[in-house]
């Protein structure tokens, strides 16, 4: 009887959360192989259908719809990730924003919601209260959307389910958002979309990468170019002329730090080494810099 190979990469992609999500798995027969890589996808499907701004059963849709009025029950994963939207909002000082997304809907990157009150113009990430028992209430109507954080949690959580299904070497990829396991590191390259510009590369072992820009969706929006992330504080748009790729441990790190790195720069560097991240920006004038030094 054969003993089948544990050491042949299998690697499989699926459109999920808007991009291509790609799962490659080591150190399981092929049959198991697949079948961590199924889990991986239920994953991946479950945080995009919770967290969906498009989604009219989402528990986003039924928070922007109802929460302004009652305590919204929604799914662990929803209530943990808006959890960790709100302490990097308190710990940005508002730069990080969940409740951005009226301005969103203004610009057209986001659908005007069906059946939610008007937002508040004055409602912010301080509007949400979290209720320590699975519920939600915003204390005015607002809109949130967590589009600049669930995919970050969604690679951890289907990382972490190949893990715990016994593979040995990881990597989740989610349209450039990656997180690796295993002793061995993978090589990430850093590409900005600009033309002719130099590209770096980056090895990650045991860690987390997620880049965020503006210049490959440029609106434009009553005389000015407007991207899809958006300065918590000044409801402007920000890194419609940079690049940031940041690594962390985890990748729902990785991925809100960007637009904090988009929105403060060279200020967002305390915040940064404070959670072991490092930052790569690139700016319109074609250099990098790095801001930060974590350890990831």
């Amino acid at each position: 009887m054969n003993t089948p190979s544990l050491q042949r990469p299998i690697e499989r992609a699926r459109p999920l959360l808007g991009t291509q999500v790609a799962v490659r798995v080591e150190g399981l027969s092929e049959a198991d192989a697949h079948r961590a890589i199924d889990e991986a996808f239920a994953v991946v499907a479950r945080v995009h259908s919770l967290m969906s701004f498009h989604e009219s059963t989402s528990d986003v849709s039924t928070l922007n719809r109802d929460a302004a009025r009652q305590s919204v029950s929604v799914s662990p994963e929803t209530y943990d990730v808006i959890r960790y939207g709100q302490d990097l909002a308190a710990a940005s000082l508002g730069v990080f924003d969940m409740t951005v997304a009226p301005q969103l809907v203004g610009w057209g990157f986001l659908p005007r919601p069906v059946g939610c009150p008007a937002p508040d113009a004055n409602a912010t990430w301080r509007d949400l209260e979290l209720m320590g028992d699975g519920k939600i209430r915003f204390h005015r109507p607002l809109w949130i959307d967590l589009g600049g954080i669930a995919k970050g949690y969604a690679v951890d959580r289907a990382l972490e389910a190949l893990q715990a299904l016994g593979a040995l070497q990881a990597c989740v990829n989610a349209g450039g958002d990656l997180r690796v396991s295993g002793p061995r590191s993978e090589r990430v390259l850093l590409r900005t979309a600009v033309p002719g510009d130099t590209v770096p590369v980056l090895e990650i072992e045991n860690g987390s990468i997620a880049s965020s820009s503006g210049r490959e969706h440029l609106k434009s929006h009553e005389g000015r170019e407007v991207g899809p992330h958006v300065h918590g504080l000044r409801m402007e748009a920000i890194g419609t002329s940079s690049f940031v790729s940041v690594v962390a441990e985890h990748c729902i790190a990785a991925d809100a730090l960007t637009k904090v790195v988009l929105a403060s720069g060279a200020d967002s560097e305390p915040l940064l080494r404070a959670r072991g991240a490092t930052a790569y920006v690139h700016d319109a004038g074609g250099g990098w810099r790095t801001i930060g030094g974590g350890n990831s």
